[in-house]
């Protein structure tokens, strides 16, 4: 038997593959977010499946946001390593 918890999780789980295929093409991003995504999602549809709706739905939205951040910051982890994205200049030693 189908249930929300198994459509939530596995659109949320193909979404977020899509997603790293294509910046793995383009790019080389960070896989732990997506494997957190991945875990959370799993996680959270055992616990739909078992009864425990709240905990479900709240890992499953949490799962969401973490995709959205995914979405909307893909970058944010190299904002601080790379001083051309501060507009400052390394300082010349004497």
């Amino acid at each position: 038997m189908i249930t929300i918890f198994d459509i939530l999780a596995i659109s949320l789980l193909v979404a977020s593959l899509i997603m790293f295929i294509i910046r793995y093409i383009r790019e080389e991003p960070p896989i732990l977010p997506y494997f957190l995504i991945a875990c959370t999602c799993a996680f959270g549809n055992w616990l739909g499946e078992i009864g425990l709706v709240f905990a479900s739905i709240s890992l499953l939205t949490a799962a969401a946001f973490l995709f959205l951040s995914c979405i909307f910051y893909p970058k944010l982890r190299n904002m601080g390593d790379n001083p051309e994205t501060t507009n400052q200049t390394p300082s010349k030693s004497s």
